[in-house]
């Protein structure tokens, strides 16, 4: 393990009678890194989570923390929100986190530094009650940083959220990761996702379809936005195209997912197959564009 890398997987597989939720997942997790682990329902991300955590048993392979033995959860250097804890809403955020620190056998002094790093600080004194849930979620990954770990894991950290909520969260990370924390976060918002990481690592079916720099991935297809005068001529020259993966189609708007080859030739084609082109341009994916892509394929 290089001196940067802080989380080693290789092949991690996790088998539940016939069903295969994770299958030779590798990956590494290097210091500094915000990396969102993407994927519909079943696809694996809450299994990878929890037996990095060590709450499961890998069925075969191994992951391994830095400066621990493979297949064990450091404790102490690494915190997690994989669900939203009970807080006493009659108590204060001082008293709550308080409770949490007893419950990890940690200082009392740790919950000030915590409760500083998430802005809570003019709130402790007050009752969980008048909290929005924006302030409850802070507050919860506030019961996650404590004891300072190095690192963070969070599941679905803007679930249920308003827009401000997601904002103070998306903020949150942003902040830590200043701060020179490594986080790894679970979650379906893929434009939160786009926000707020340097990297992500795309799962299906329990197995690795991608996984790099937001940037590069994004880079490594186009979208065409095309408006044509005869969607007829432009659906069947689609279906002719298999590698030419459809997006949205509005009337005689689409929206078109290609690879590099493609870009090149993509207008020529489409005139000499009979497709009267109104207006067209070629961008970079967005991170919702990259997901179906990969899902897709």
């Amino acid at each position: 393990m290089g001196m940067s890398t802080l989380l080693s997987i290789k092949k991690l597989t996790k088998r539940y009678s016939s069903t295969l939720a994770l299958n030779d997942f590798t990956l590494d997790v290097k210091k500094g890194e915000v990396i969102g682990i993407l994927g519909p329902n079943g696809s694996g991300k809450t299994t990878l989570l929890s037996i990095i955590l060590g709450l499961r048993f890998p069925t075969s392979g191994s992951f391994e923390w830095r400066d621990s033995k493979p297949n064990c959860f450091p404790k102490g250097s690494v915190g997690a929100l994989i669900e939203v804890p009970t807080f006493y809403p009659y108590l204060s955020l001082e008293k709550n986190l308080r409770v949490s620190a007893f419950a990890k056998n940690i200082s009392y002094d740790q919950i000030y530094p915590a409760i500083e790093l998430v802005g809570l600080t003019p709130y402790l004194k007050a009752k969980v009650s008048t909290f929005s849930l924006g302030m409850k979620q802070r507050m919860a990954i506030a019961q996650a940083l404590l004891g300072n770990p190095e690192i963070i894991i969070l599941d679905e950290p803007t679930n249920g959220l308003d827009p401000e909520g997601i904002v103070e969260v998306r903020n949150l990370i942003k902040e830590l990761h200043l701060k020179g924390k490594t986080i790894i976060l679970a979650s379906h918002n893929l434009d939160e996702v786009q926000r707020t990481c340097t990297h992500v690592a795309v799962l299906n079916k329990g197995e690795l379809q991608a996984a790099g720099l937001v940037d590069e991935l994004l880079a490594s297809a186009k979208v065409a936005h095309i408006s044509v005068a005869n969607a007829g001529k432009m659906n069947g020259f689609i279906s002719e195209h298999p590698d030419i993966k459809l997006v949205e189609k509005l009337g005689n708007d689409f929206k078109l997912l290609l690879d590099e080859k493609e870009q090149k030739s993509l207008l020529i084609d489409l005139e000499e197959f009979g497709v009267v082109v109104n207006s067209f341009e070629i961008r970079n994916m967005n991170l919702e564009e990259l997901f179906i892509k990969l899902i897709r394929k």
